[in-house]
């Protein structure tokens, strides 16, 4: 009984003195006015935590920016899905711009070529390729009903694209120069030196002089020549000279034309149907 009795004297004591201790720290701090020994524990104490704190915050705010991310990837992914469909429409317009300005060209070249041989023609689209490896053949949107005839020329912005060979109502096929079939009389624009000019079903046509004498270099042009049977006009551009070998028999000489028409490129042609001074006869 006496130990316990002095066991709960001893608490009381204990409780007594810390209370004690309560008030006169609180009483001492208050009337320091800011800079009691409370106050210095304190910032004692944010000078030593602050810079851990900050230290913390940097190292764990990305990771909470992280998470924070996540509540907006829905709206994130309607903003890229929006972006690219305005960029697709942007591509789109950019390749009909860039296709009608090379049309606008190419027509401009017809109508320059047109006007320069004195030509009556009529336009025309071309409107599909042979399917075939082994013909050089397109189709255009013209017919029989638009009074296209067979062996009608054709020509691009550029100079001789081929004649017509087969006529429809409503289309009409088209044989190119560069086809095995196809042959046109030509000559050099310098000397005048006339030969044939033959398909190769390649790029390039082969020139086929009649003197094998002839005197020809690169770079010389070749122009149709109006010597077999009216088909095609005089004068008409077909394309330079790009190999000039040696004569290898004395009967005839052979050289290699690059045509000037871009044939993997034809958008639209013009029929020759005559000459302007025929139509005023």
């Amino acid at each position: 009984m006496i130990k316990m009795f002095d066991r709960q004297r001893r608490v009381r004591l204990l409780l007594l003195t810390l209370v004690l201790a309560s008030i006169t720290i609180v009483t001492i701090d208050f009337r320091t006015s800011g800079d009691g020994p409370l106050d210095r524990l304190g910032r004692f104490a944010m000078t030593v935590v602050g810079p851990v704190q900050e230290g913390l915050s940097t190292i764990f705010r990305p990771v909470g920016s992280f998470f924070a991310g996540f509540g907006r990837v829905p709206s994130l992914q309607a903003r890229i899905a929006e972006l690219e469909r305005d960029n697709a429409t942007l591509r789109a317009e950019q390749e009909m711009i860039e296709d009608i300005t090379r049309e606008n060209a190419s027509l401009r070249r017809l109508l320059v070529l047109r006007d320069r041989f004195d030509l009556r023609t009529a336009p025309a689209q071309v409107i599909g390729v042979s399917p075939s490896n082994f013909e050089r053949i397109v189709f255009i949107d013209r017919g029989s009903d638009d009074g296209v005839k067979r062996d009608m020329p054709v020509i691009a912005g550029e100079g001789l694209a081929g004649r017509v060979v087969e006529v429809s109502p409503g289309t009409a096929k088209v044989l190119l120069i560069v086809d095995r079939q196809s042959a046109v009389a030509a000559r050099l624009a310098g000397s005048g030196k006339t030969g044939v000019v033959e398909g190769t079903g390649g790029g390039t046509v082969r020139f086929e002089l009649f003197d094998p004498g002839t005197v020809v270099a690169v770079g010389d042009r070749v122009l149709t020549s109006g010597y077999d049977g009216g088909v095609f006009p005089p004068g008409l551009p077909l394309g330079t000279v790009v190999d000039a070998p040696p004569p290898n028999s004395a009967l005839s000489r052979v050289v290699t034309v690059q045509p000037f028409v871009d044939f993997s490129s034809l958008d639209y042609v013009l029929l020759v149907l005559g000459e302007q001074r025929e139509a005023t006869k």
